[in-house]
């Protein structure tokens, strides 16, 4: 066959099939970096009170969160007795102890609260208990009661659960 010029015709020359792979990962890369910007820039619905979903209420049995937090002061005061930690450290054990119960039957957040937030809340009675631990999670002395400390948590613990 006689070309152009009366040259030979010469076929195209064959590629490696490495760029046949590399031209597909690119366009897929491309497709999928179109397809990100697309996704992340579009308007999303907007949530109304109407198209929210309905939660059901999240039902708590006192009895095993109360039996939780029993033994929870439990495992702090014998902690204390076997001489694994000191008194201020189990006041303060026992202290975040009655905050996290309060978290959970009640969704307050008493866990995060200093003293001060939790003088502005409702539970007085929770309010006095972690006001009467104060000094003693930081006495360096080690004058508090840890079993009059535990016998109290316990107390507010149970009251708060027959409630």
């Amino acid at each position: 066959m006689s070309g152009v010029n009366g040259g030979e015709f010469y076929g195209p020359i064959p590629y490696s099939g490495v760029w046949l792979v590399i031209g597909i990962v690119l366009l897929i890369a491309a497709a999928a970096i179109i397809f990100a910007i697309f996704y992340t820039t579009r308007r999303k619905p907007i949530k109304t009170i109407g198209t929210l979903e309905i939660r059901k209420p999240k039902v708590i049995d006192m009895n095993a969160l109360r039996a939780k937090y029993l033994k929870l002061i439990d495992e702090a005061e014998n902690d204390f007795k076997q001489r694994k930690i000191k008194a201020s450290q189990c006041h303060q054990k026992i202290s975040f102890v009655v905050r996290l119960f309060f978290y959970e039957a009640h969704g307050f957040h008493a866990d995060i609260m200093t003293l001060s937030d939790l003088k502005k809340s409702q539970y007085d009675k929770l309010t006095k208990l972690v006001n009467d631990f104060y000094p003693n999670e930081f006495d360096t002395l080690e004058k508090g009661s840890v079993a009059d400390a535990a016998e109290r948590a316990r107390a507010l613990i149970k009251e708060q659960a027959n409630a």
